[in-house]
């Protein structure tokens, strides 16, 4: 342990971060009230507002940081966090202003309902510093105060608004009027917003979670089976004991709730009760709202109604049960029939409710369901004591959040332990609450949100309302209110447990136990670490000698709370522990990229971000690749990029990050800027060379997206450059992305002697032993799709067979690639089984190299086979799943071929309209020189006008349909089309004309090889 450390890890700044709810409130019209009356009723009124909002905050659990002439500051969440803060600052700011609208000091001046507050409350992240007389208790520092009180200016009288963010679910405890978006000055975005108008009839978390919308019920199968098991054994008269036990947000209620659905369908009587932690709770709570919903209370009703309930139950139950009438409705805090108010007495109280629910019990089984057991009172616990031993078929159910706590285990409760969802339960969830999303967001939502349900629905939400696409990250601007749940689950831990989570958030999501011990002190088998994992903070990883976040969310949110130089030095602490350490320093570039980045030191985040990327290439990584190439242009632009040296490494950086992006250009955010900066640096060094590897990589970019026009000019230009140099090398490899993308634009008789020359010097490197098989192999795969798409099929065959042996087996994302032209070749002459296994073989690759594109290519082209062979809907959701994919991501490379594919299917499905949207974005898609689809979604479109017998629209897009193909030079696609005439032709009676063409191609499938097609003709032949 290095003991220097520890003193400062443990340390308290002066002023420190809190998540807080902030309230403000402001007495409206005070100015001109002012001046309307006697300065001393004024002073007077003042004084009674302060008192009310002393009385009024503090009994909610609030502090009053300042009241300030006519206003009111007050802070939820010191010196505790509590997740229900937004709930109290609600539930206070309504009873202060139905306390001042009350408020009366002069008959004349200042009647009853004259007096009026405007209120805001907002939540999230505070810098909260020792106050004095100026500042009041505490010094607030942050937007979130400045937010509370903009809302509260823009309040009406006696109107409350409170942030979306500060309730989340909790806006359910409420009535509210509709959501609106409030532009607030100082503000850069719209703040979402409710008006609270009344508590609601909402009485348990539960409750008001269904009112938001629960999330999908998935998984939890085996512990469904335990309940219904225990629920087929209390009927058979053995009374049952069980707890399901987990964390907040795992699904504890949710899963009761289903299976007492279940039980309430074989007969079982449901008796439901909670306990809480709010200022409302009671003694026997879960208890008393068994018997008021048993009795029949209702809100409102009269004491002597209540007591002809409570007897009318009681007597239809059993007559004996009417001796524990009094003691019942003393429990209920209501008066007996002869006015007797005297206090329940504790033994007679267990006796009646013992009795009562073993009345119940003798009539039909009984389920007793209790939430948040954690929160149980004594006398609650006492009652349930009383309950097991009654020996009646009954169930009783607990849910609660720490079992070893509450001694259930030990008290003979079977305990059900919910572990998170899994990866398939999870994606289950996000593709229910995000439709659409891809595996790789679906992976990394679940991943961060730890496979909790509340985080990974929060996540889904948050990215359905800002439109995010992409790795997943904390919401900050709609769940302050997750942030405070999280932080009040540390807050309840001991200060020498906090400080290890701390200092576990500052080393990272993933916890080298080693470098935990060396910072804090605590070994991984120190008592205080073990207990976070059971309290499901850190828990063992699936490697040795590694703790872990179980969710990393819970992570952020602990690291945002750890004040800024607090948090720098931490980092730089950890980043020279690391530096130190014995075993090779390769292992460690990314956490010392990332701590020497966080802390400060951008000269030596680049240096080991750098090397974390080329080791991410070496590994295939692309997700990595990208993440440490970034991070590393991100340092040098802290360094300032004004040397020639800056600038060239910013350049050689960029070109590497840049063979990511290639291969997965979905992950590119942000357009070329980047690389289109790496070209202006290049063009500043005024070294031609420089300047044409730039533009060279920038051309390479822009065919990646799909900009075929503007990669065109970048190559010519940076292969003129490369000419004059005399640099064969580099005039090579311009030629070769610059004959893949004339490929990608159709202009064969341009791009093959190009892919000829670069295949041949590509072959001389590689024999002579240089490291070029990726690109070659890149190459030979694009001529194999030229020549494939005109039709000389075994030579595109024998192209990517020769591509396919550079590189097979490598699990390199160009193996991925090369397997994808094989695939779209294997499409084109309808060999769609052979299709289906390359397509398999290739998304698996391109999962594993974490590249989106390549990815929903291939997953489209297995669709659209399937959807050939079989015609099952489920065939085509592949393929407008993969579509969705693609357009989030704002990718176009080769996008016209899915389209004509769904344009295709759609047809023969009789969907012209989705058909005809999906036509026109491959024709879009073909005016930017993207025509591998067009001919197919000219002949789709054909077809369906056809069907309308519109016979000028069928000639006006087959003729379009062969001119496309006639642009490419493409064989199979004249033959297609030409068959796709003949079924037209057939179709509107014209049988010789079909006929003619039928023999035009027959012949062109025969000559291709094209047996699948072949038959179709030979079979519409047949009908003629």
């Amino acid at each position: 342990m290095d003991e220097a450390l520890v003193p400062q890890l443990a340390s308290i700044p002066a002023s420190r971060r809190r998540y807080l709810t902030v309230l403000f409130a402001d007495l409206c019209g005070s100015t001109a009230l002012s001046g309307r009356i006697e300065t001393e009723l004024y002073a007077e009124m003042l004084s009674r507002l302060r008192a009310i909002g002393r009385d009024v905050i503090g009994r909610h659990g609030g502090v009053l940081v300042r009241a300030q002439g006519d206003s009111l500051l007050a802070i939820f969440g010191q010196p505790e966090a509590r997740e229900d803060d937004g709930r109290r600052a609600g539930e206070t700011a309504l009873e202060l202003h139905a306390a001042i609208r009350e408020l009366a000091l002069d008959a004349r001046a200042l009647p009853r309902g004259s007096l009026g507050l405007h209120s805001g409350i907002h939540a999230g992240l505070v810098l909260l510093g020792e106050g004095d007389l100026e500042l009041g208790r505490f010094e607030l520092l942050g937007p979130v105060p400045n937010v509370a009180a903009r809302l509260s200016a823009v309040a009406a009288f006696d109107e409350i608004l409170v942030s979306e963010e500060t309730l989340g679910p909790q806006t359910h405890f409420f009535t509210t009027d509709e959501r609106r978006l409030l532009s607030l000055r100082g503000h850069a975005h719209p703040v979402p917003a409710y008006r609270l108008l009344g508590r609601a009839r909402v009485h348990n978390r539960y409750a008001a979670l269904a009112l938001r919308g629960l999330t999908p019920f998935v998984g939890r199968g085996a512990e469904m089976d335990t309940l219904r098991q225990h629920l087929h054994l209390s009927a058979s008269g053995a009374p049952q004991f069980v707890a399901v036990s987990a964390g907040p947000g795992m699904g504890k209620t949710r899963l009761v709730e289903e299976f007492l659905h279940l039980a309430d369908i074989a007969n079982h009587e449901v008796h439901r009760g909670y306990c809480e932690s709010y200022l409302s709770a009671e003694p026997l709570q879960p208890f008393l709202q068994m018997l008021r919903a048993l009795f029949g209370f209702i809100h409102g009703l009269a004491p002597a109604e209540a007591v002809r309930l409570v007897e009318q139950t009681l007597s239809g139950l059993d007559p004996a049960l009417l001796a524990h009438r009094d003691e019942l409705l003393r429990a209920l805090s209501l008066s007996t029939a002869d006015g007797d108010t005297r206090r329940p007495n504790p033994e007679r109280t267990v006796a009646a409710l013992s009795d009562l629910f073993n009345s119940l019990a003798a009539r039909r089984p009984v389920v007793l369901f209790i939430d948040d057991w954690q929160w149980v009172d004594d006398a609650s616990s006492q009652v349930l004591r009383a309950l097991r031993g009654l020996p009646r078929p009954i169930f009783v159910l607990l849910a609660t959040r720490d079992h070893a706590a509450d001694g259930l285990a030990a008290d003979g409760a079977r305990i059900i332990e919910l572990a998170p969802l899994s990866a398939e339960e999870g994606g289950l969830t996000i593709r229910r609450l995000l439709p659409g999303t891809d595996p790789f967001d679906a992976a990394e939502i679940h991943m961060y949100g730890g496979g909790n349900p509340l985080f990974i629905e929060e996540l889904c939400h948050s990215a359905a309302a800002s439109g995010a696409q992409g790795r997943p990250h904390r919401p900050h601007d709609s769940a302050a209110w997750l942030d405070s749940l999280i932080e009040s689950r540390v807050a309840r831990l001991p200060e020498s447990q906090a400080r290890i989570v701390r200092a576990a958030a500052i080393i990272g999501n993933v916890v080298p136990a080693w470098l935990l011990h060396r910072v804090t002190g605590h070994a991984e088998d120190d008592p205080l670490v073990l207990a976070l994992a059971e309290q499901d903070f850190i828990f063992p990883a699936g490697q040795a000698g590694s703790l872990r976040f179980k969710h990393g969310i819970t992570r952020d949110v602990i690291y945002d709370s750890v004040g800024l130089r607090e948090r720098q030095a931490m980092h730089r602490q950890v980043a020279e522990v690391l530096a130190t350490r014995a075993t090779a320093q390769e292992e460690a570039y990314e956490a010392l990229a990332y701590h020497y980045g966080a802390g400060g030191l951008p000269a030596e985040a680049a240096r080991f971000a750098e090397l974390a990327g080329d080791k991410a290439t070496a590994a295939s990584a692309l997700d990595r690749v990208r993440t440490q190439y970034r991070a590393a242009l991100a340092a040098l632009d802290e360094l300032g990029t004004t040397s020639d040296e800056l600038k060239l490494r910013w350049i050689s950086i960029m070109q590497r990050l840049a063979v990511a992006y290639v291969f997965d250009p979905h992950g590119l955010q942000d357009g070329l800027e980047l690389f289109e900066r790496g070209v202006a640096l290049a063009r500043d060094t005024g070294d031609p060379g420089t300047l044409a590897r730039a533009e060279y990589w920038l051309g390479y970019i822009a065919y990646a997206k799909g900009d075929a026009r503007k990669s065109i000019a970048l190559e010519e230009h940076a292969l003129g450059l490369a000419e004059q140099l005399g640099d064969e090398r580099l005039a090579a490899q311009i030629r070769a992305t610059l004959g893949q993308t004339l490929a990608s634009a159709g202009d064969y008789g341009r791009a093959l002697p190009m892919l000829d020359l670069a295949v041949d010097l590509k072959r001389r490197n590689i024999q002579g032993g240089g490291k070029l098989a990726v690109g070659a192999a890149f190459t030979l795969a694009t001529k194999g799709q030229v020549l494939g798409d005109m039709g000389q099929f075994d030579a595109a065959y024998e192209c990517l067979g020769q591509a396919l042996s550079l590189v097979n087996g490598t699990g390199h994302q160009i193996e991925s690639s090369v397997l994808g032209w094989m695939t779209t070749v294997l499409l084109w002459q309808g060999r769609w089984a052979d299709a289906i296994r390359s397509a398999e073989r290739s998304s698996t690759i391109a999962d594993n190299c974490k590249s989106a594109h390549l990815f929903s290519m291939h997953r489209a082209q297995i669709g659209y086979a399937e959807w050939i062979l079989t015609g099952r809907p489920e065939a085509l959701r592949i393929v407008q799943d993969a579509t969705h994919w693609i357009e989030t991501r704002n990718g176009r490379l080769f996008s016209s071929l899915i389209y004509g594919w769904l344009s295709d299917a759609l047809v023969t499905l009789g969907r012209v309209d989705e058909a005809r949207r999906h036509a026109a974005r491959a024709l879009l898609r073909g005016r930017a020189l993207d025509r591998i689809g067009e001919a197919m979604a000219c002949r789709a479109m054909a077809r369906a006008a056809a069907q309308s017998n519109d016979r000028p629209a069928v000639a006006r897009y087959l003729a379009l349909a062969h001119h496309s193909a006639a642009a490419r030079d493409s064989w199979h696609e004249q033959a297609v089309t030409t068959l796709c005439a003949a079924e037209i032709e057939a179709a509107l009676g014209s049988g010789h004309e079909a006929a003619r063409l039928l023999e035009a191609a027959t012949a062109a499938f025969e000559s291709m090889k094209m047996d699948w097609h072949l038959a179709q003709a030979r079979q519409l032949a047949a009908r003629l």
